[in-house]
């Protein structure tokens, strides 16, 4: 029996539906790159909005961490400092303050010092006002904070060196009335952009909180299509349909006559046709039924 024809039109078939559903597959495939592509695209563009958010917030609070410091700095404060107060007792008693005793630590040394080398310096020296301190000493430790030097150069001046009180007025120079009044009221200017800035920051922060939450969905979202199990398992389809229908039935051509049982090896040939033909039907009906059911 000469099977030539019949093997040769099995492995045309074969390469045919080879062909189909390799293609279909390829198709996907880059489909499922370009959607990779995208949600990669996605993440970097938040990435890249949640640096500059980032940024902004970190000058945002910055901003706010030296108004709430300098609120701080007030001339109350200055003047408990001087008494040798600790500062957990300052905090307690400073209502203003919104920073904690570890935050403030280093700059309340800080303040330590600054006030002992103003004290040091008044004491052997006069001076009429800030201005005129600043010409004549230019050893000052922290050159970056003159707005807080002359706050203590003017409460310490007002301790060492207390100024003249008119006696028509009847009150000692150091009268708590009067002296509470003008060292303190320093504490009660509010800084009219803090409210913007404090609006700012919690907008800021839950444009953070979504932007990560954004991140964390696109993620979820790459990480199924790192894992397309239909593709894999459809190239493992096509594998076996080309070894059963393309490769093994090539090596009987050309068939040789009166060597093997012809009907046996028909049948063998015909048998692995149609086990490829049934898995490949399996899996188009498997994929076609995870495309429109499993993705609603």
């Amino acid at each position: 029996m000469d099977l030539n024809n019949l093997i040769s039109t099995i492995i045309t078939s074969t390469a045919a539906l080879v062909a189909i559903i390799g293609g279909f597959l390829v198709s996907r495939v880059i489909s499922l790159a370009s959607e990779q592509n995208s949600v990669i695209r996605k993440i970097k563009e938040i990435d890249n909005d949640l640096i500059a958010k980032k940024e902004i917030i970190n000058s945002v609070e910055k901003y706010l961490f030296e108004d709430d410091l300098n609120h701080f700095v007030s001339s109350y404060n200055i003047r408990k400092i001087y008494q040798d107060r600790s500062l957990k007792e300052i905090v307690e008693e400073d209502h203003f303050s919104r920073l904690t005793v570890e935050q403030l630590t280093p700059y309340y040394n800080q303040l330590k010092d600054m006030i002992d080398e103003i004290e040091r310096e008044l004491q052997v020296s006069e001076y009429a006002s800030f201005k005129a301190f600043k010409a004549n000493y230019r050893n000052l430790k922290y050159e970056n904070r003159l707005d807080w030097y002359e706050k203590i150069f003017i409460n310490v001046k007002r301790i060492i060196q207390p100024p003249p009180v008119p006696g028509v007025l009847g009150f000692m120079a150091d009268s708590p009335g009067i002296d509470d009044y003008c060292i303190d009221i320093d504490r009660v200017s509010p800084n009219t952009n803090y409210s913007y800035y404090v609006k700012e920051q919690e907008r800021l922060e839950d444009d953070i909180k979504i932007l990560v939450l954004q991140k964390k969905a696109q993620k979820e979202i790459l990480k199924d299509y790192g894992k397309p199990v239909w593709v894999w398992s459809g190239v493992l389809v096509l594998l076996y349909a080309s070894i059963v229908g393309i490769i093994l039935p090539s090596l009987l051509l050309p068939y040789p006559l009166d060597t093997y049982n012809d009907n046996l090896t028909k049948g063998y040939i015909l048998s692995l046709f149609y086990s490829q033909l049934i898995l490949l039907f399996i899996y188009l009906s498997l994929a076609m039924y995870r495309l429109t059911y499993m993705s609603e």
